[in-house]
């Protein structure tokens, strides 16, 4: 095709790429917030571990209705990539090789599936770890117990009530609150209990059930974490790219062999460095944790071991490919 070819092709593929991104988001309007709900799973469960709250702090009026637009837009691209990804590779194998679009169609598949597995191991195994230990460190400064001096209470004007110089006779009666593992079935207007799971104190109050949030009063700490939702998505976003990338590797290594921009025997060789610079990666990419470092380096350091495998084992067709080529 002539070059003003080439561009009629491109700008087709672009409008219909797009008419396949905005049917996919329309599609995704109203799952979009089961899906953000997925997505706020390991951060609930993280916060309820410490007893923090589980809510998601607002601070501009139009914050949530601008993420759940993003949402919705991430989830219409994901749902539209196949096709938007179609596209792209109908424009660029125009300009391959019968035996490049060969090699090509066969790692595309693989491509898109290692990127869904690293978004998968970062969801299972390394998100909640992540959270865990950035919102545990929060507690690590505990909250001092601060008495006022007799100083204090001149500049500040404030003054303690006087205490009894002697203990009453009988103390009063305390009401004792039930402590339960899960919440009761059918509980009456103005019963009270604490759910131990949930480190919540509720209440019956009509027909609503409210609750307050506790904290172990001797563990409180200084600094209290209430993420914003936009920042958390962020995050996620970032952590879920940055492990879909790294499971490329393989694939990187099979490009780095084939197209012999390095050998195999130099990688062979250099494996010590190359490990090197995988924990160094793994340590920018993640969270400052070492437990997050070791989670992605031992993945990518395999994945970079199955890709030396495997550039072995295909060496032979790729030298007839290559013979192939030349021949032509």
């Amino acid at each position: 095709m002539t070059i003003g070819e080439h561009l009629e092709d491109l700008r087709w593929r672009v409008v219909r790429s797009l008419v396949a991104l905005v049917l996919a988001c329309v599609v995704c309007i109203w799952p979009a917030k089961y899906l953000f709900a997925i997505i706020a799973r390991p951060v609930i469960l993280v916060m309820q571990r410490h007893n923090q709250p589980v809510t998601f702090l607002q601070t501009s009026p139009v914050e949530v209705l601008l993420i759940y637009i993003k949402v919705v837009l991430i989830s219409g691209m994901l749902l539209a990539s196949p096709y938007i990804l179609n596209q792209l590779w109908g424009f660029v194998a125009a300009g391959l090789y019968k035996h490049e679009r060969r090699w090509v169609t066969r790692l595309v598949p693989w491509s898109a599936g290692l990127f869904l597995g690293g978004a998968a191991f970062m969801y299972v195994f390394v998100l909640a770890v992540s959270l865990n230990f950035l919102v545990g460190l929060s507690e690590w400064v505990p909250l001092p117990s601060v008495r006022p001096t007799a100083i204090d209470n001149i500049l500040l004007g404030e003054h303690r009530p006087a205490m009894p110089t002697t203990l009453p006779t009988a103390l009063p009666h305390l009401p004792s609150v039930p402590i339960l593992a899960a919440d009761p079935p059918n509980p009456e207007p103005g019963a009270m209990w604490v759910n131990q799971a949930e480190g919540k104190l509720k209440v019956v109050s009509g027909d609503k059930v409210v609750s307050l949030q506790m904290r172990d009063d001797d563990k409180r700490s200084l600094v209290e974490t209430h993420f914003k939702i936009g920042d958390y998505l962020w995050f996620f976003l970032v952590m879920t790219l940055a492990f879909g990338l790294a499971f490329q590797t393989p694939l990187v290594v099979l490009f780095l062999v084939w197209s012999d921009i390095v050998p195999l025997a130099v990688l062979q060789s250099y494996r010590k460095v190359v490990i090197l610079i995988i924990v160094f990666v793994s340590g920018v990419i993640t969270p400052p944790d070492l437990l997050s470092n070791v989670m992605l380096s031992i993945p990518m350091v395999l994945l970079f071991e199955l890709g030396m495998v495997l550039a072995r084992r295909f060496e032979p067709a790729r030298a007839a490919d290559r013979d192939v080529a030349s021949e032509n």
